[in-house]
């Protein structure tokens, strides 16, 4: 016990006692949730009680008077609407596994510890059960079942090591004692409540099942029968649509205290930790996450080698590690130093231009969450220890949440690899130096020129090919690199205000250091277009005088190594162009089948709309096919990427014909195929840009002495003529639906209005003439 109380950080003192109180707004809000989910609920159990007294007064009816078809046809379609929205009651299913495994006190007492005392410490239920898994997360889950209506759920922890690989022993109390905070809070139960009401609603308006089947088969007899199919469609698609508004509303009033829950979590972790500890780690997981996407991403390609990893935190800390030396920022990843004063209004997360809708959002963002935390600043000592020190075993931990991940009886032949060692490698490009200052870090050098003979028309050259060379690369470089990165970021956000899939931050449109309005956005845009067109041309004419300057230098050593060294310009060429013009052609093509398929019906004019798309698609598809024929790999390009024969093994697109009677599994089919030929061509340019800057570097190096003359490599041999794909050519994607479609999903104002008035007039209507029989 001495041992577990020195690892557990010692809490501030001196809190504020009404810190933790529920504000009025959450408890407004909770207020709020409650009264929606109850006042659905009866709506609900009103509307089936409706039909199903229908039935039932229709049938007696029937017992007193001759039956009629009218009485009959409204007895058969009172009980199926009845049957129809009672089933949906009794789908509510427990919750899945979250992943990983379960630990117990016996195998983690030193966790346990901690997590006992820190609950006892909130003054919440300590956690059922506790499970481990490898990803950036933690978070509290509970089982659900109708049971759950009425009894409470006992409450579960989820712990992600690559959450805990990243955090110090403070940090890590801070989001744990965020999770115990929602432990604590009653107003879970509403969460709960509407979590089982979604589901019952989810299967009402989703799931297709004898009675949607009954209905079709109805709807397509004679003509004399089919009407009532038809009738009886149109009901049940009224009364999805009725709950399925009304039911968003008591989400929208969910969400809402959803977020004050967040806030009053954080302020049970500054309660514990400080204000800064929460903050910290919450900057801290957006460097984790990306490293985790790394790590997961190589072991894919550990994968298809038949090798596993066999640390993963290992290789998350390598990512991170190998981030902070390309991007020269030794402080990548970890929380910039606070000032000795006023720390209560230092700030590690800057308001954004934009933010998505918020109505639907379960969480605010980090920068609110920080106010919230520091408004009433509570100033602590974060504890600097590792986080892993919880653990009774963190190596032996790590290797076996790291096995845990891989299923065993597929994985029994492979090979174990070093993660960090495989990141190492991974990261071990002459394209990530840190001396070319990010010029080829996420970006093509290519895409801007619609020739090489266009490309060596511009930049410039000195009279000495050294010369040239020595000037490329100045730290300007990186500003100049910034800038276009941020003139994107705020065309983007604009464009996204402009159509309504962003909303300003605080209600005002800040650009810069102006307040715009929504009309000025057209304005402010071209002036972006410019700016952006000026950042471009510098940087085009960076590209032009790099690629000019080696060439100038393999001229000056021979004309054998210029013709190698321009074959290489020709085929980062044709790979950068080529996969940005497939990915273009791809995005159009799922965008139209994204739209035609978004009610879930797919109407005459629509499936003419998708067969056009698909037949061009189609046709370049075939056309990029043949091109890859004419196309020779250089052969240090095709040992990197372990292609013995490129005719063999080069992408073919060998599909059948599209047309009427198999497009829909035609479609799907060939954009995953489409989705090969644009990450091979993306393998191509990456290493062919490898081989372009390596060729670049030998030449230099044999010029100057430093290296032998070695015999020239064959150049490679790209196509006369391929499509091109210049900045600002892509296919202009449908962002918004038609007006039937958004009426028939609610989407908008207006269509969810509309949709709504319908649905109560049919349904309504329904009863109404159903007493009248």
């Amino acid at each position: 016990m001495a041992e577990q109380s020195s690892i557990y950080p010692q809490s501030p003192k001196d809190i504020p006692a009404d810190l933790v109180s529920p504000t009025p707004k959450y408890k407004k809000h909770a207020w709020l949730a409650m009264a929606g989910l109850t006042v659905f609920m009866l709506f609900y159990i009103a509307l089936m009680c409706g039909f199903g007294y229908m039935a039932v007064d229709v049938f007696q009816t029937m017992q007193i008077h001759k039956p009629n078809l009218p009485r009959i046809i409204v007895f058969v379609s009172a009980t199926l609407l009845t049957v129809f929205m009672a089933k949906s009651l009794f789908v509510v299913n427990r919750a899945g596994s979250p992943g990983g495994f379960e630990v117990s006190a016996s195998d983690e007492p030193k966790l346990f510890e901690f997590l006992h005392t820190l609950a006892d410490e909130v003054g919440a239920p300590r956690p059922h059960r506790v499970f481990i898994t490898p990803d950036v997360n933690a978070a509290v889950f509970y089982d659900l079942s109708l049971l759950n209506l009425f009894f409470p759920s006992k409450k579960n922890l989820l712990i992600g090591l690559g959450l805990v690989n990243v955090l110090n022993l403070g940090e890590l109390k801070a989001v744990l004692a965020h999770e115990f905070g929602h432990f604590s809070q009653k107003s879970m139960i509403v969460g709960r409540w509407v979590y089982i009401a979604q589901q019952i609603v989810a299967h009402m308006v989703a799931t297709r099942d004898w009675l949607d089947a009954l209905i079709r088969f109805v709807s397509r007899v004679d003509l004399r029968i089919a009407w009532l199919g038809w009738l009886l469609g149109l009901l049940v698609w009224c009364i999805r649509s009725l709950m399925d508004t009304v039911f968003s509303w008591v989400v929208i009033a969910e969400r809402a205290l959803s977020r004050e829950m967040e806030f009053n979590a954080d302020l049970v972790a500054v309660s514990l930790t400080g204000s800064d500890a929460l903050i910290d780690a919450l900057h801290k997981l957006q460097t984790a996450d990306h490293a985790w996407q790394v790590v997961f991403s190589e072991l894919g390609r550990q994968g298809s080698d038949k090798k596993v990893i066999d640390d993963f935190f290992a290789a998350q800390s390598a990512v991170i590690e190998q981030m902070r030396k390309l991007l020269g920022d030794d402080d990548y990843g970890q929380v910039a130093e606070k000032p000795e004063h006023d720390k209560a209004n230092h700030r590690v997360f800057e308001q954004q231009m934009a933010l998505p809708p918020q109505m639907w959002a379960t969480h605010p963002q980090n920068s609110d969450r920080e106010r919230n935390a520091k408004a009433n600043y509570v100033d602590a000592q974060i504890d600097g220890r590792s986080g892993w020190c919880i653990f009774a075993d963190a190596d032996e931990l790590k290797r076996k949440v790291s096995q845990d991940f891989y299923d065993a009886a597929k994985v029994k032949d492979f090979t174990t690899a070093d993660g960090a060692e495989a990141i190492v490698k991974r990261f071990d490009r002459r394209s990530y130096s840190p001396d070319f200052r990010g010029a080829y870090l996420n970006r093509s050098t290519m895409r801007n020129f619609d020739s090489i003979d266009n490309m060596l028309s511009q930049g410039q050259l000195a009279q000495t090919a050294e010369f040239s060379v020595a000037q490329l690369y100045p730290a300007q470089l990186s500003d100049d690199l910034q800038v276009a990165r941020d003139l994107e970021v705020e065309r983007q956000t604009l464009l996204s205000i402009q159509r309504g899939e962003l909303k300003p931050s605080g209600g005002v449109i800040r650009f810069r250091d102006d307040v715009i309005g929504k009309k000025d956005i057209a304005e402010v845009l071209q002036t972006l277009d410019k700016e952006r067109k000026a950042a471009a041309q510098k940087l085009m004419f960076h590209d032009a005088s790099a690629r000019r300057a080696y060439l100038q230098a393999a001229e000056k050593l021979s004309s054998d190594w210029y013709e190698y060294l321009l074959s290489l310009n020709h085929a980062l060429h044709y790979a950068e162009h080529s996969s940005a013009k497939v990915a273009d052609e791809l995005a159009l093509l799922i965008n139209t089948w994204q739209v035609i398929t978004a009610d879930g019906t797919i109407g005459f004019f629509e499936k003419r709309r998708i067969l056009k798309v698909a037949r061009h698609f189609e046709q370049f598809m075939r056309q990029t096919s043949v091109l890859l024929q004419e196309f020779e790999l250089p052969s240090a390009v095709s040992a990197a990427l372990e292609i013995s024969n490129w005719q063999e093994q080069r992408p073919v697109f060998d599909f059948p014909n599209v047309d009427s009677g198999n497009w829909h599994q035609w479609c799907p089919a060939a954009m995953e195929h489409a989705q090969y030929f644009v990450s091979v061509f993306e393998a191509i340019g990456a290493e062919v840009l490898e081989q372009l800057i390596g060729t670049e570097q030998l030449v230099m190096n044999i010029l100057a002495g430093n290296a032998e003359v070695e015999v020239t490599p064959t150049p490679s041999r790209c196509p006369a003529q391929y499509p091109l794909l210049m900045p600002g050519d892509e296919h202009v994607l449908q962002r918004k639906l038609d007006l039937w479609n958004r009426f028939q999903l609610a989407q908008g104002i207006f269509p969810s209005a509309a949709r709504l008035v319908v649905s109560i007039g049919i349904v309504g209507g329904t009863l109404v003439a159903g007493f009248l029989v």
